[in-house]
């Protein structure tokens, strides 16, 4: 399955344009090994009694010297069925296109049943689509108590900002914490741990909306 940075790296680089892009994004998956056998009743409910009545009666009148009795046999309903994902039942469905029993349409529709379409990024946000491409805005806070407090000003997607540390040894950000469930304008709080409660702190301000509290 692709993965959001894989998307990314060639969507548009404004990250509005790219969060739309990736939200509507589909792409097919293959099914687990149970889910993608194919016997008689799959076939009949894939592409239609008439049209699988006449698939079965083709390959049941195929000799045996092009199709061999045990693959007919996978295709009883008492039997598992075949796994409509590997070259051989896709070469099938294909030679059955080719002599006419099914059409192209029926033939990708069988072959499709292998494969399940998913929208993988659907629920992402903005938040998510600039800590991948590294190009979060970030703003600076203060600790008081062992607590940085901020603000929001407006509503913004559901989300979590990272509350950030600036590493001594190492001169980079690294998360220490986050503030949950950020949507709502008003008050947020998160803890810093004790070790890095003299270190530079920042917060991440996706869509410009946080203030210290």
């Amino acid at each position: 399955m692709t993965t959001l940075t894989e998307f990314l790296s060639t969507a548009d680089a404004d990250s509005g344009v790219a969060l739309a892009a990736a939200r509507a994004f589909s792409e097919q998956v293959l099914k687990p090994i149970d889910d993608r056998m194919m016997n008689e009743r799959t076939v009949m409910g894939l592409i239609g009694m008439e049209s699988g009545e006449t698939f079965m009666q083709s390959l049941e009148a195929a000799p045996d010297s092009v199709m061999p009795a045990r693959v007919k046999a996978w295709f009883k309903p008492s039997e598992a069925g075949i796994d409509v994902a590997t070259p051989s039942a896709v070469g099938l469905i294909d030679a059955m296109a080719s002599a006419g029993a099914i059409t192209e349409a029926e033939a990708g529709v069988l072959k499709g049943y292998a494969y399940d379409t998913v929208t993988p990024f659907s629920r992402i946000t903005l938040h998510d689509v600039l800590l991948t491409r590294g190009t979060c805005p970030t703003i600076a806070v203060t600790q008081s108590g062992g607590y940085v407090v901020i603000t929001t000003t407006d509503d913004t997607e559901l989300h979590n900002p990272r509350l950030l540390a600036l590493n001594p040894r190492t001169g980079s950000l690294v998360r220490i914490e986050s503030f949950r469930g950020v949507s709502s304008a008003g008050a947020y709080d998160a803890r810093v741990p004790s070790e890095w409660r003299t270190a530079d702190l920042f917060v991440d301000d996706a869509y410009g909306v946080v203030g210290a509290g």
